[in-house]
């Protein structure tokens, strides 16, 4: 019985090292999308991860027939597999997209086993084509002429930048044509693929035309730069009348004012004012203490000599005189003198 089962058991395993590699999504189509320029991942894989790979191939769709990607010179340099690094990821890189990889590819890994891939890719279509952008720059500084795709992923198979000069137009990036502009242009965002716009340094009055985004002979974009002095110039015209007997002509004076920061008139008017009502505000608060410190010390002595004499009034003392009025009887006679008394009041300084 053991036995048996050890045979049962060595039949299974010989059995799914046999299996080959049955591919997933099998005979369905996996719409993949990509964009001109950049990469893309076609996928194929075994459905079972434990399954052999025998051998596996790549078609890309070519008329009414199917071509191996790897005998196509359009590919060559642009594939990557990755069944090296994993044995049953059969998945497809394609590099550096371009228009013409858009179309049907099928992983086949065998006879009527195999998985369809539809490759759309999109390209750059400039959002102002073959229309014309006027742009205003001033001389000295930097300039950025627009340009770009509607699709910011896609970067375009070709692009070129044209000064129209001397009655044609002349590659001045990648290319620089004219000497002029070596060093002063470049692209403006070279981390968005779709963006083509063109940096222009150090502006010169030389610089001012007509300009061209080329794309393709169907895309292209016209741009029309004006450069302006950075400073302006004001002119006033001053027109003098000369007496009738020396000239009938007029002489006109041209002044160039260059414009100068001046601190305004009114400012340091203002500021006058302030500084006068500050002054005044101050003197005012002076005599006032002056004045109420006055009155203070003055109210002070007032009660000092209004109490000293009320003091002086209770300090009294109290007398008494005692006149005794005698009556003229002769000597013989004796009586008692008839005593009267008065209070008389003494004041007493201390």
């Amino acid at each position: 019985m053991t036995t048996m089962r050890d045979h049962l058991y060595l039949f299974l395993l010989m059995f799914n090292f046999s299996t080959g590699c049955i591919v997933s999504n099998e005979q369905q189509t996996i719409v993949i999308t990509g964009y001109t320029g950049a990469s893309v991942v076609l996928p194929c894989s075994c459905a079972d991860p434990q399954s052999t790979v025998g051998t596996f191939t790549w078609y890309f769709e070519k008329g009414n027939q199917w071509i191996q990607v790897f005998q196509d010179e359009k590919y060559s340099g642009r594939l990557v597999q990755f069944d090296e690094l994993s044995p049953t990821n059969l998945s497809l890189l394609i590099s550096d997209l371009r228009t013409n990889d858009q179309g049907y590819y099928k992983c086949m890994t065998e006879p009527n086993i195999f998985t369809y891939v539809d490759l759309k890719v999109k390209g750059c279509d400039l959002v102002e084509n073959r229309r014309t952008v006027v742009v205003t720059g001033y001389s000295g500084e930097s300039v950025v002429l627009p340009c770009s795709c509607t699709e910011l992923l896609a970067k375009p198979e070709h692009i070129q930048w044209k000064y129209f000069k001397e009655h044609q137009y002349k590659e001045i990036y990648p290319n620089k044509q004219i000497e002029n502009y070596k060093n002063r242009v470049k692209m403006f965002n070279p981390n968005t693929p779709g963006n083509l716009s063109l940096h222009i340094s150090a502006l010169t009055t030389e610089d001012q035309g007509d300009y061209q985004c080329f794309v393709s002979s169907q895309q292209l974009i016209f741009v029309r730069l004006h450069v302006e002095e950075k400073t302006p110039v004001h002119t006033i015209s001053l027109t003098t009348h000369q007496p009738s007997h020396l000239t009938q002509d007029s002489t006109t004076l041209q002044l160039e004012l260059i414009p100068q920061h001046h601190t305004p008139q009114f400012v340091f008017i203002l500021l006058g004012v302030f500084c006068s009502v500050l002054f005044l505000a101050l003197l005012a608060f002076i005599c006032w203490r002056c004045i109420g410190s006055r009155n203070a010390k003055k109210v002070t002595t007032d009660g000092e000599e209004l109490k000293r004499e009320q003091d002086n009034q209770d300090d009294v003392m109290y007398s008494t005189v005692v006149h005794v009025k005698t009556a003229s009887t002769p000597a013989h006679t004796h009586s008692d003198p008839a005593e009267l008394t008065e209070y008389a009041s003494i004041n007493i300084k201390p």
